[in-house]
């Protein structure tokens, strides 16, 4: 059989059935297995979920279909294979995007619904936009949630020859993701012409970041191709922990993988809370408590109606031994919240059940419980539910979306989230200055580059502190060091600041506001005039000490000062923290070779290119 494309499709032989036999008997009965298989709309859905990075909320799954468990064609290769073999390889895509979108919209998956074209579909006359919007319309699923896969791209040709395909999927709201990416010489030019919206790596790329660093370099390459064209890297392959943990830590914003989760017909809607708390502390932050959310602490539980009898809920609460807080909910918007203790209270008091056990559950329910969106901070809703709790001995509180309702949060877990963040944050702190080291920092310069924030880094160098430890002693050292670290936290007070202790005498400040310039000069104005004071009378008069430099050489060194170096980087440049921490090293060294104390602004703002 000759494709439109002027490609072959072999027969397939025998080897395409399980079941014994030779020659072109098997064939046909292959080929009545998959006419009944179309015709009984028998194919077995899968779905697995697609990781958003720090997220227990899927950001979409990845479909797969097989044939039954019983049939020689239940392997997805053989399946698809017959197919193509008889030229039913559009019948096939159509059906098994409908045979996964049903039940993905009948379980209530959220996200992006991600499905792999094979290559024979794509030139099947019978694949096109209007038989796939009719799929789309029968299964009730809307266009815009999903995502196709193509790995079509081995010439330039065939993506001409497929751009007008694309361009009506992509008026019906379809979005694409580029399969495959390294595999072929063709993918770089098939970014450029087909501009998805998704590039997913290869399972080969993920398993090279288990063996070659050169493997890294690469995924930075092509996250930094994906922000060019405006698409998000999907890595497949994530099939251990650290996997999980490599991918993270170089910044690729979607998951998937064995170890996020199996292919499943009925996937489970959040991800396990383990992968982003328990054991995961290379890919949060030990700062984390001042920038986790209360996105992972939202339990899902079914909720009722304000219309629900107070002898409804009764009974709910009843079959429910374990359920403290069970919110009430109308049309997917929160209205309010029913305790266990006190609605028993009332429910159990003598003659509450005969005197409101037909009343309406919203004349009973909480009507101001705590409500916070899941973007909310850890830290922000502690306090708040801090100054809630002195008038409720339960400060359960209701977690939002978009102001719809996600799921009921328990202080219990709230602090034991906190308790595990500032155990964390004691770990990776510096012992003399308590400010965060060296993986939060990198950890929060990560964060700001993927979420594409403006923001300023400043690397703080404390001139002629060898000669001076070595002449006052490590003690007198030390309260230098916890000076300048309590002179950059007066000037760091902001919302977005950040100041971390890279070791020794380096700092390193993080800036959002526009007066970061000002903060700077302050710093080095009041260093100034601070320093004089560690030293002795006579040296104080002197304006210094004499000592050696590295070389043995007795030297005059002045006070001590400050050297500034600062930079911009731009997310679309610095793949990260790497490039960052490279342009703010050379900021500094430009700011030491200034005398006294100094700061040196880079005007590069990316680790090769020149603003």
């Amino acid at each position: 059989m000759t494709r439109p494309d002027g490609t072959h499709n072999p027969r397939l032989g025998h080897a395409l059935c399980d079941d014994p036999g030779t020659g072109d008997d098997i064939d046909d009965a292959c080929l009545r297995e998959l006419d009944q298989i179309l015709a009984r709309q028998a194919l077995v859905p899968a779905f697995a979920p697609i990781a958003e990075w720090r997220l227990r909320d899927p950001h979409g799954y990845r479909g797969q279909v097989s044939g039954p468990a019983d049939s020689p064609l239940r392997l997805p290769l053989t399946l698809f294979g017959v197919a193509e073999h008889c030229g039913r390889a559009a019948e096939l895509a159509l059906a098994a995007l409908d045979s996964l979108a049903r039940p993905f919209r009948a379980q209530g998956l959220g996200g992006k619904l991600f499905y792999r074209l094979r290559r024979a579909a794509l030139y099947d006359p019978g694949f096109c936009a209007e038989r796939l919007h009719e799929t789309l319309t029968q299964a009730g699923l809307a266009p815009d949630r999903l995502v196709l896969g193509l790995s079509e791209y081995r010439a330039h040709s065939s993506v001409q020859a497929l751009s007008r395909l694309f361009a009506d999927l992509r008026a019906l709201g379809i979005e694409f993701t580029l399969c495959g990416f390294g595999d072929n010489h063709g993918a770089l030019r098939a970014v450029e012409a087909l501009r998805p919206d998704y590039i997913e790596l290869s399972h080969g790329q993920i398993e090279g970041l288990r063996s070659a660093a050169r493997h890294h370099d690469f995924i930075r390459a092509t996250l930094d191709i994906a922000r060019r064209f405006n698409a998000l890297v999907v890595a497949r392959g994530v099939d251990s922990e650290r996997d999980l943990r490599t991918a993270e830590a170089l910044g690729i914003p979607l998951l998937q993988g064995a170890h996020l989760g199996a292919f499943d017909p009925a996937p489970r809607k959040r991800l396990r809370k383990k992968l982003f708390s328990d054991g995961a502390e290379a890919a949060i932050g030990p700062d984390e408590a001042l920038t986790a959310t209360v996105a992972g602490l939202a339990t899902e539980i079914p909720p009722v109606r304000a219309d629900y009898s107070v002898e409804e809920v009764g009974d709910v609460f009843h079959a429910s031994r374990q359920l403290q807080s069970l919110p009430v909910v109308e049309k997917g918007k929160p209205l309010g919240l029913v305790r266990r203790m006190d609605f028993m209270n009332l429910f159990l008091s003598r003659y509450g059940r005969d005197l409101h056990g037909r009343k309406p559950i919203r004349l009973f329910m909480d009507t101001r419980p705590v409500m916070v969106e899941h973007d909310t901070p850890i830290s922000e809703v502690s306090q708040r539910l801090t100054d809630y709790h002195q008038s409720n001995a339960q400060p359960d509180f209701l977690v939002t979306r978009n102001g719809r309702y996600l799921g009921v949060g328990y202080m219990v877990d709230l602090l034991r989230e906190i308790t595990a963040l500032q155990l964390q944050t004691a770990r990776h702190a510096n012992p003399l200055s308590g400010l965060p080291g060296n993986v939060p920092i990198n950890q929060r310069i990560n964060e700001r580059l993927r979420q594409r924030r403006a923001f300023v880094v400043v690397y703080v160098d404390l001139d002629h502190f060898k000669p001076f430890n070595d002449a006052y002693g490590y003690s007198k050292g030390d309260e230098v060091i916890v000076a300048v670290a309590t002179l950059l936290l007066s000037e760091c007070s902001a919302l977005g600041d950040f100041v971390g202790h890279v070791g020794g005498d380096d700092f390193v400040l993080l800036f959002e506001d526009e007066d970061w310039e000002a903060r700077c000069q302050r710093i080095l104005s009041t260093f100034e005039a601070l320093a004089p004071t560690f030293y002795n009378a006579t040296d104080r008069e002197n304006g210094g000490l004499w000592g050696e430099d590295r070389q043995g050489n007795r030297v005059f060194f002045p006070f001590l000062s400050l050297s500034l170096g600062a930079v911009r980087p731009d997310p679309s440049c610095c793949n990260s923290f790497h490039d960052v921490a490279t342009m703010a090293a050379d900021a500094k060294h430009m700011a030491k070779l200034q005398a006294g104390n100094s700061l040196f602004i880079e005007r590069r703002c990316g680790p090769h290119r020149v603003a």
